[in-house]
């Protein structure tokens, strides 16, 4: 791995997420190519820019090239992440490790982004929440429209990411691990997505597609909603009582110390009577 930053630590920690994440990678997904992997850390908007090239997204953090075995970072050190940086450097290290199994050849967006999410453990707290909102909206995404995430502003585009995330989680839970990287392989021999998909579950795309909505919408309804806003309303309510026996608690200190203080003063005005005699 090569990774260029101006930062010698920030170099460091990259370089060793990036081991780790490969050698756990690897152990399931062959790399057949030796072209060294290359991570350029971008200080500002302008150089981020230059190395990735226009029309990427302006909530977009970072990016991965797998055609020229490139990852490029906008810098922690001087742009805010909303995500864990050791998972931003996961999920974009699995794009380029997925594209090489691929050998070039296209595979589905949803696919990419699915596989690099699950790689980096990205489902956050509040995810299933927003997918029971958009079933019960009629907002559910079809698995092609992701292809366009690019163009989807940050919201949707966060829904487009969850969903790929629940497609790939879905194939590995019903048809086994080892699925998606099945599935990938026969892509790389130019066969049709039909065909891939035919050779690695036993169902064209459509007939996939249709199942996975139809577990979305049996999973993510009234039930998980209400039942996620309960979890986080018990944890609100616990948070407030935990932060109020923190102020009690400190207020009693402070009234304690008052006391302290107050018996301080008192003493220093007492003086011993005068006890000569005339």
């Amino acid at each position: 791995m090569d990774v260029q930053s101006s930062s010698p630590s920030l170099t460091q920690e990259i370089r060793s997420i990036l081991e780790s994440s490969y050698a756990k990678m690897s152990e399931a997904l062959p790399d057949t190519s030796s072209a060294l992997i290359t991570v350029r850390v971008a200080d500002s908007e302008a150089e981020f820019v230059s190395l990735v090239g226009g029309g990427f997204p302006d909530w977009g953090i970072a990016c991965a090239i797998p055609s020229r075995d490139l990852i490029v970072l906008k810098s922690p050190l001087k742009f805010e992440y909303s995500r864990g940086f050791s998972q931003v450097v996961t999920h974009e290290l699995a794009h380029v490790v997925l594209a090489r199994l691929a050998r070039g050849e296209r595979i589905p967006r949803w696919l990419d982004e699915g596989f690099a999410m699950y790689q980096s453990h990205e489902w956050r707290i509040g995810d299933d929440v927003a997918v029971a909102r958009a079933v019960l909206t009629g907002s559910i995404l079809p698995l092609s429209q992701i292809e366009s995430v690019n163009a989807f502003k940050e919201s949707k585009a966060q829904l487009a990411y969850t969903e790929s995330f629940l497609a790939v989680s879905y194939l590995y839970h019903e048809f086994g691990q080892g699925t998606v990287e099945e599935l990938t392989g026969h892509l790389a021999t130019g066969i049709s997505l039909d065909a891939a998909f035919m050779k690695t579950i036993g169902s064209n795309y459509l007939a996939f597609q249709l199942e996975f909505e139809k577990y979305v919408q049996s999973k993510y309804n009234w039930t998980s909603l209400l039942a996620d806003t309960l979890v986080i309303w018990i944890g609100l309510a616990f948070l407030f009582v935990l932060l109020y026996f923190l102020k009690m608690r400190r207020s009693h200190r402070i009234l304690e110390e008052w006391e302290r203080e107050e018996e301080r003063q008192q003493g220093d005005h007492e003086f011993p009577q005068d006890q000569t005699q005339t």
